[in-house]
């Protein structure tokens, strides 16, 4: 023994030899074999485990798009490959719980939403619908036999290699830890409560309620994965989550009518205990949560509670977050018509708190007076959840709004380098503004910007009715508005755009993405003769054709004191507001720009279910900010 160390390693075998030696090398050894034999049910396994995992659910989707295709080239019936179509959603489903959270991007090319999009970075290259919505779309809409069956193959083709590359992606395995796989279950809890039971991505079959249970499936997979995983004294913590997710899962994979389903009492009852037992369980077993700026509170126990999302995510780094001092002065500058070139006009000027913050006109004057402006002017409360700002979504954060709103020749007339000079004359601004950013030497346009946007952060409005019961207040909405919340996120597909809980354009669950309509907006109340609105939207920021007359969604929260309404203020009431939707937009006016993302079809709604609607957007309202 003693030559074959001393062949091998010199200096292992002069400690071999030397007993102290000798001795320091057994003890590490057996604290290396010990600490190998204690690792936890190991976390390399875990990322195996899942790796192994998604590969099954990859190879499952694989092989029902392959039946899908097959079905299709040879021709098979419309009600074949619907059910063909069923299989392999569902399959995508499931394996949909860890793909939406790791893989967002190629999401968007297996069930993004049918209509056509652009990547941010080639305007000019619009690319047409694809992957399971555009299949659904032929399937249960457009269909028209042999062309269709053609189209859905090569919808289908187009499909697998992407998931080619899902199948190779290189140590793809690195990516699965107990936290990110952990948070990648509460993420699709919320998808599932946002978007799943809304019918966001399956709007034409409706078969919202079958992907639910087969994503809850998929959920169930990876628990079971963890229940392995952790000690013996977790365990009972899983079975619980399980038992909850098994519940959810059998009580709305039974369910058949989309229009008819509660969707009230299936959150209350179902969604919101199993997500509080999900950030508990998390909390109490020790499984971390995700590092860096998100815009998810973590601990959080409800969708529904008022801190579930940092508006920090959507401001500029840690050195320019919310402070109370900063809140003061903001709302001071808010009112104060320093900042306009004739110091005639504040931000206030237009934005009324007893307004809900606008203005009640449908479009603003200019600041000479001398005519109106061109888009309405929209609410600044919850304006600090946004990815986008401006109808047109060309700023990113508030700052940037703000100064081009004070550079505007046409809304302020202003400069903020001259407002920063005239500031630096008031010793009271002075003073106030070393207090709130007693780091930085002197007053910025950026500092100043900052301040104004702070006070806009804080104009958070998250307490109305509706959001009282949904944390447990069963009186505060009454049944008529019951009805319209069912309605709104059910056979309206109102939440499809306005999505839960903010009721305004920013994507659930990653609350990263904004998004823009085209809706075919008229220009003027005239239902006989109506036109087109000739304001190009998003199109003047991006130059892309999909995105002419495209404008961002905009926040539902207290519409019953913003009117009147759209991007022009061409409606005056939500009961207008509800006829233009109910007739399918602009197509049902006959004026449908060529890229309307708004689904063309009549929704149907019967009287008694517009007025439960608007009922419902009316529990929307929280005057809690006028303060």
């Amino acid at each position: 023994m003693k030559q074959i160390i001393q062949f091998f390693n010199p200096m292992l075998y002069n400690l071999f030899v030397n007993r102290t030696g000798f001795i320091t090398i057994l003890i590490a050894f057996f604290i290396l074999s010990v600490s190998y034999s204690i690792r936890p049910k190991n976390d390399f396994s875990f990322h195996q485990q899942t790796d192994r995992l998604l590969s099954q659910q990859l190879q499952h989707v694989k092989s029902t798009l392959e039946t899908l295709r097959n079905a299709a080239i040879e021709k098979n019936d419309q009600g074949t490959l619907q059910r063909k179509f069923t299989e392999a959603r569902a399959s995508f489903k499931r394996m949909a719980v860890l793909v939406n959270y790791f893989n967002p991007y190629q999401i968007k090319s297996l069930n993004g939403p049918a209509i056509a999009r652009i990547e941010s970075e080639v305007a000019d290259r619009i690319i047409a619908p694809q992957g399971f919505q555009a299949i659904e779309q032929i399937l249960y809409a457009d269909w028209s036999g042999d062309s269709s069956n053609i189209q859905v193959a090569a919808l289908v083709n187009d499909m697998f290699p992407v998931l080619q590359n899902l199948e190779k992606e290189p140590d793809r395995y690195f990516k699965f830890s107990k936290e990110l796989v952990y948070d990648a279950i509460r993420s699709e809890i919320i998808g599932i409560t946002t978007l799943g039971i809304t019918g966001f991505d399956s709007p034409v079959a409706n078969q919202s309620f079958t992907e639910a249970a087969a994503s809850m499936e998929g959920i169930i997979q990876l628990l079971h994965l963890f229940k392995e995983a952790q000690p013996e004294s977790d365990k009972p913590l899983f079975d619980f989550l399980l038992f909850a997710l098994e519940k959810a899962k059998n009580y709305i994979g039974n369910q058949k009518d989309f229009n008819a389903f509660n969707r009230l009492q299936f959150i209350t009852q179902y969604i919101n205990p199993l997500y509080k037992q999900l950030v508990e369980t998390r909390i109490r077993t020790g499984i971390g949560a995700p590092a860096g700026r998100s815009a998810i509170n973590y601990n959080a126990t409800s969708i529904f509670s008022t801190d579930l999302l940092s508006v920090n995510f959507f401001s500029p780094p840690q050195e320019y977050w919310v402070t109370p001092e900063r809140i003061y002065l903001g709302k001071l500058l808010f009112s104060d018509p320093i900042l306009s070139g004739t110091g005639t006009r504040s931000c206030a000027s237009c934005h009324k708190p007893e307004l809900a913050f606008t203005d009640g006109l449908d479009k603003p004057f200019s600041i000479d007076q001398s005519h109106k402006l061109r888009r309405n002017t929209p609410t600044v409360i919850n304006a600090g959840f946004q990815t986008k700002q401006f109808f047109d979504s060309r700023a990113d954060i508030l700052e940037n709004q703000l100064a081009e709103v004070v550079h505007n020749v046409e809304e302020m007339e202003g400069s903020m380098l001259e407002t920063v000079i005239r500031i630096s004359r008031h010793t009271f601004y002075d003073s106030l503004f070393k207090k709130a950013y007693p780091e930085e030497k002197k007053v910025s346009p950026f500092i100043l910007a900052n301040s104004i946007s702070c006070y806009i952060r804080s104009l958070v409005s998250l307490n109305a009715p509706f959001d009282q019961y949904m944390r447990g207040n069963k009186k505060s909405l009454s049944a008529s508005q019951q009805r319209g919340f069912n309605l709104f996120a059910g056979k309206a597909k109102c939440a499809t755009c306005h999505f839960i809980p903010l009721f305004n354009g920013v994507v659930p669950p990653a609350w990263a993405e904004t998004e823009s309509e085209v809706l075919g907006v008229p220009a003027t109340r005239d239902r006989k003769n109506p036109t087109l609105d000739d304001d190009p939207g998003k199109y003047l920021f991006t130059r892309s054709e999909a995105h002419r007359y495209a404008f961002k969604t905009p926040t539902l929260r207290n519409v019953a004191l913003t009117a009147p309404y759209m991007h022009n203020g061409v409606f005056q009431t939500l009961e207008e507001v509800m006829e233009f939707y109910n007739k399918g937009g602009g197509k049902g006016l006959h004026i449908a720009p060529e890229y309307q993302t708004l689904p063309f079809d009549n929704l149907r709604l019967t009287r008694k279910e517009i007025k439960d609607i608007i009922a419902f957007m009316r529990a929307l309202t929280d005057t809690s900010f006028v303060r």
